[in-house]
């Protein structure tokens, strides 16, 4: 039996229904997609907020959530630039303009300036900090920023972006350490102090 659009009066052997409507009246029942803006650090490519500090979330996830379909099953293709996802009218593809906003996150901006939070100091036997050196770096270096790793006669110091990515650096590999504050000046009326984590191998 032959089904005829309501709308357009097209039947579906020509067209294809999405429940009672033809797929093109269909979509022209729903409200068209705003352009979602989405802000990117130029050095890293991570997704920045408002504050420039980066976002724990994909590209995907942003745009679905920025377009509020939040409980429509909605996915995101980038390389089309279009959404799927649930509608009253069946599941949809349509397109969707991404406008990027360049800016530097604020672990890169300072990463450029040699800034830091924290010193890891890594003492004990040579051959044991050395390798362990490298493995806390390679943590460290995926939520913050390492400017400098100094070489000393009794050890290793390496210069944190972040004072609290320092700290679960050291609790992830499950590393006892002394914690010290030293005072480093004032910004706003506000004390700036910086932090030392003494570990022991």
């Amino acid at each position: 039996m032959v089904r005829y659009c309501p709308l357009c009066a097209k039947p579906d052997s020509q067209v294809e229904f999405h429940g009672e409507l033809c797929v093109q009246c269909a979509k022209s029942r729903l409200k068209p997609f705003e352009p979602v803006n989405a802000m990117l650090c130029t050095k890293c490519g991570q997704l920045l907020d408002r504050g420039r500090n980066r976002k724990d979330c994909s590209l995907a996830d942003e745009v679905i959530r920025l377009l509020k379909l939040k409980g429509t099953n909605a996915t995101f293709n980038e390389a089309k630039s279009f959404v799927e996802y649930d509608t009253p009218y069946g599941r949809m593809a349509r397109p969707v303009l991404v406008l990027f906003e360049k800016s530097m996150c604020t672990v890169c901006d300072r990463a450029g300036s040699q800034y830091f939070e924290a010193v890891i100091q890594l003492r004990g036997d040579a051959n044991k900090v050395a390798r362990i050196t490298g493995m806390v770096v390679q943590k460290l270096e995926q939520k913050t920023f390492v400017p400098k790793i100094e070489e000393l006669k009794e050890g290793i110091d390496i210069y944190c972006g972040s004072r609290n990515e320092a700290i679960a650096a050291l609790n992830a590999f499950s590393f006892s350490y002394v914690r010290t504050e030293k005072l480093a000046g004032q910004r706003d009326g506000k004390r700036l102090y910086r932090t030392t984590l003494l570990v022991r191998l």
